[in-house]
């Protein structure tokens, strides 16, 4: 049986190829200039209406990334965190996911106790986790309390050697979007101890 190909759902793809195309039409990308960044199969892509429901190779997602950090973001990663960051207002706001739905009913803000709200905020982290399964099709994402600091919780994203940097830093952004739902702001930040582990860790307590 063929290995499944990495692959990331419609709903998050769309969001570069527009990207990609508003960058087009802007006129700080020619398309003669597209083959600097993209396969035929991506530019394809561009000229198609994404199904947000079907899947789309991660490969083409990753060039298309490597081109906007170029001729949108100056080769700046923030710019892969802000665009995360708007990735999650997006589906908030659309309603894509019932986990997000959650969040907007979230009591965490209104928990006093530090302990009872470390453990809120643990419930509502395992649902922004769960989110992956949806939206990614590889790699393993698993939220757990930080063992260095008891009132913290992290994220772990196991088997992540297909998991880019774009990927890895829009995830950073999304993460963080979905603490904004909180009011929290910037709350977590990403580090790679290995190439096939990722860890997003909270900045403080929750």
């Amino acid at each position: 049986m063929a290995a499944r190909k990495p692959s990331i759902k419609g709903s998050v793809f769309s969001r570069v190829v527009e990207d990609v195309n508003k960058a087009i039409a802007d006129g700080r990308v020619s398309r003669a200039d597209l083959s600097r960044w993209l396969e035929p199969g991506d530019c394809d892509l561009l000229e198609e209406r994404v199904a947000l429901s079907s899947w789309y190779d991660i490969r083409s997602y990753d060039r298309m990334n490597a081109l906007l950090l170029e001729v949108e973001g100056e080769g700046d990663l923030d710019y892969f965190r802000q665009q995360g960051l708007a990735t999650a207002k997006f589906l908030l706001k659309r309603g894509f996911y019932s986990q997000l739905e959650y969040l907007h009913r979230t009591e965490v803000s209104r928990q006093q106790d530090p302990q009872r709200r470390f453990e809120a905020f643990g419930r509502d982290i395992r649902l922004v986790a769960s989110l992956s399964a949806g939206i990614l099709n590889f790699s393993v994402w698993t939220s757990k309390p930080d063992p260095d600091h008891p009132l913290r919780h992290l994220i772990e994203v196991s088997e992540a050697e297909d998991v880019s940097e774009a990927l890895a830093h829009r995830s950073e952004g999304f993460i963080n979007g979905m603490a904004t739902s909180h009011g929290t702001g910037r709350l977590w930040d990403y580090t790679r101890p290995r190439p096939d582990l990722v860890v997003y860790r909270m900045r403080r307590d929750a």
